[in-house]
């Protein structure tokens, strides 16, 4: 589901807008920047400060 709301965000934001997406496990990271990279979108990714289960933070600037 969470890609769904990844989804829509871009849908909803202006090209050059920077979006911040926090996410919680490797299997969604995972499909996250699956569906980032079909759409064209560059992200960075990296381990959230003081993860808890294995918590990630995306930032990207839709194109």
């Amino acid at each position: 589901m969470t890609t769904v709301y990844v989804r829509l965000a871009l849908d909803r934001s202006q090209i050059g807008q920077d979006l911040l997406v926090l996410l919680r496990g490797e299997e969604t990271r995972r499909n996250v920047l699956t569906l980032l990279e079909t759409l064209g979108q560059k992200a960075e990714w990296e381990v959230a400060e003081n993860p808890v289960e294995s918590d990630y933070r995306i930032a990207l600037c839709k194109s």
